[in-house]
């Protein structure tokens, strides 16, 4: 699959690992999107930059780091700093598959009160998902 930058001037290609759709309410996404962001999971190593020159790499944790276009400011992954996982705007894609799958909710206990889903749909907290880049169990 094929995705980009709203300018265009970042492009790459992907290859996702499902179909299922994760939402972000961190500070941090919240921050960047004005809301949640909401992404998909690609295949490890598969996220190929085709236009790169305006990509940029934000360090925005001890064990993460966020892709964005610095000429039109578009959010396009979050990554492990050792790349074993990644995913991506579910909208930075060209072309969305017909069978997304809106499935789960992370930093639950970050989201504001004043928005929620409709959508039933797995919610993880934040130490859930610490605990799951750790390789811990959360309980």
């Amino acid at each position: 699959m094929n995705g980009q930058c709203v300018c265009g001037e970042t492009t790459f290609e992907v290859e996702l690992r499902n179909h299922d759709v994760h939402a972000c309410h961190c500070s941090i996404c919240r921050r960047q999107t004005s809301g949640v962001i909401m992404t998909i999971d690609v295949e490890q190593g598969s996220l190929k930059f085709l236009k790169q020159a305006h990509l940029s790499i934000y360090n925005s944790s001890a064990w993460g780091e966020r892709g964005f276009c610095n000429a039109c400011g578009t959010t396009l992954f979050w990554r492990t700093k050792d790349q074993s996982y990644c995913n991506i705007n579910a909208f930075s894609l060209n072309e969305q598959p017909n069978d997304l799958n809106f499935d789960m909710e992370i930093y639950i206990d970050s989201k504001p009160e004043f928005y929620a889903f409709q959508n039933s749909t797995k919610k993880l907290t934040e130490a859930d998902v610490v605990a799951l880049f750790n390789g811990v169990s959360a309980e």
